[in-house]
This record gives C-alpha cells, structure tokens and sequence, in this order.
C-alpha cells in the first residue's frame, strides 16, 4: 500500500478532512489532495509531521499498510473499555448501596436491644451487594485482560477534537461527583444540627446514599478518561508495569482484608455499626498512596 492511501485511510480514522490536515501542516488543501492521489509526495519533513500528527512511523506510513482494520481495533476498543468502565462503576454503587441500606437499617433500630438484630440485617445487605458486584468485577476485568493480551500495544485511536470532548466531558463529571459528596456532608450537618432524626446512625445513612451517587459518577469518569489515554495503555502492558501493579494489587488486597476484619470485629464487638465503615474509604485510600509511592517506583 502507497503513502498517498495510507494517508487517506489515517485522515478518514481519524474523521480528519483534508483542510484541518492543511492547516496542521501548514500547506495547501491543493498539496494534500495531490498527495493523497498521487500526484504528489510531501517532503521529509511533513512525513515526520504527518508521523507526529497520526501517531505512526514512518516505515507505517510510507511502506505499511493502514487500514479500515485500525478502525475496526478502534472500536473494539472503545465498546470494551465502555462497558467495563459501565460494569466497574455499578459494581462500586451495589457495595455503597448495601452500605447505605446497612446504615439506614441501624437507624431504624428502636432500641440497643433490637440493635444486634438490625445489625445483622445491614451486614446481610451489604454482602448482597457485594455478592453481586465481586462478578461484575471478575467478569469485566477479565475482558479487558484478555483483549490487553491480544492488543498489547494500539495506534492513538482517537482524534485531539475526541480527546479533548473527551477529557472535558468526564473532568465535569468527576467535579459534579465531588460536588455530590460536598452536598452530602452539609445535608449530615444540617440533619445532626438540628436534630432530625433521634440516633447519629441516620444522617450518616444520608450522607452514604450521596456518596454512592457521587464515587459511582467519580468512578465511571476516571475510567472513561482511561480509555482516551492510549499512552497509558500501551505503558500498562510493559512487563515493568505489570510487576510493580502486581505487587500494588497483593498490597491493597491485604489492606482491604484487614479492613473487613476490623469492620466486623468493632461492629459484633463494640456494637459501633454507626461509625465502623470509615475504615473502607480509609483503606481505600491507603490503596491509592501504595498505588502513588510505587507508581513513582516503577516509572
């Protein structure tokens, strides 16, 4: 295949007309339609240009054969890391609703008596969730392993107007999260400030239900501003990469075990079921400063 049909497909991929690819250039819209016919070929250094532009050699773009094939990678990859991006947020919303049901539960406790009987129920609810949500993380993980497998390294898919569509969109997203969570904590304020409720169990159970819609909406975005950063995926499979996240993952699974053990054992124990949940937002983030300082290790 020419550089002048490579240089059409990859204008095409990318929805690029071929004035946007002019300007780029900084050429005519007249030298780009001669090249793509054949009439023409740009000078050393507009094939670098062009290399930088579309993210390709130059071996690809003059010797190579680019196709709809590169197209078709595109939205393999696009559909799965929606889906699993979609998958992972409703698995993190099923174990912060049991959450909040547990807490809602325990409010509804008449007396320290009936306590342990609720108690138990919230421990129920949250392990439904979980139930549901430890294979929908399974299942999606696995799906992205296995097409990491068989595309260890991709083409930048995406176009800087998708990119950056892209980022923007999800950045909002991430802030109205934020802003979500914000609004939980002033709401829990206001209902223990003016004693709403006769127990402290149930402002923080309204507190949890704005805290799943917010994380579910942080979590989705973060994983979908993922996806557009092709740079990244193409890092996460080098075999440094997958050593140092190994050893992140073995890390954080210890934590999170040790923060299971330490929710049952302060609520059976110390009947604290209205306050024992912070040590899974603070094992969580103990993950993401193991994740940060070993991050930095590995670079």
């Amino acid at each position: 295949m020419s550089l002048s049909e490579n240089l059409q497909n990859l204008r095409k991929i990318k929805n690029m007309s071929q004035e946007e690819l002019a300007e780029k250039l900084n050429v005519s819209r007249q030298a780009v339609s001669k090249w793509e016919s054949g009439n023409g070929y740009p000078e050393t250094e507009k094939i670098i240009t062009i290399c930088d532009i579309f993210d390709c050699s130059m071996d690809e773009l003059v010797k190579g054969k680019i196709s709809e094939d590169i197209k078709s990678e595109k939205n393999n990859y696009d559909l799965i890391m929606t889906k699993t991006s979609k998958g992972i947020a409703i698995g993190v919303t099923l174990i912060l609703i049991g959450v909040s049901i547990m807490l809602t539960i325990l409010g509804l406790a008449p007396n320290e008596q009936a306590e342990n009987q609720y108690s138990l129920i919230g421990v129920i609810a949250i392990l439904i969730g979980v139930v549901f949500a430890v294979p929908l993380f399974i299942i999606n993980g696995t799906k992205v392993d296995d097409f990491k497998k068989k595309n260890p390294v991709i083409a930048n898919v995406y176009s800087e107007d998708e990119l950056d569509e892209g980022k923007s969109k999800y950045t909002k997203f991430i802030a109205l999260g934020i802003s979500i969570i914000l609004i939980g904590v002033v709401v829990m304020m206001a209902l223990l400030g003016f004693k709403v409720f006769e127990n402290d169990t149930m402002p923080v159970a309204v507190l949890m239900y704005f805290v799943t819609i917010g994380a579910s909406l942080i979590v989705y975005s973060g994983k979908m501003q993922d996806k557009f950063d092709i740079e990244k995926y193409n890092k996460e499979n080098s075999e440094e990469y997958k050593q140092n996240d190994e050893k992140v993952s073995k890390i954080c699974g210890i934590i999170m075990i040790l923060a299971t053990i330490i929710y049952l054992v302060w609520g059976f124990a110390l009947k604290m079921w209205h306050i024992n949940w912070i040590v899974f937002p603070v094992g969580g983030m103990l993950c993401g400063i193991t994740a940060i300082i070993l991050g930095k290790d590995g670079k």
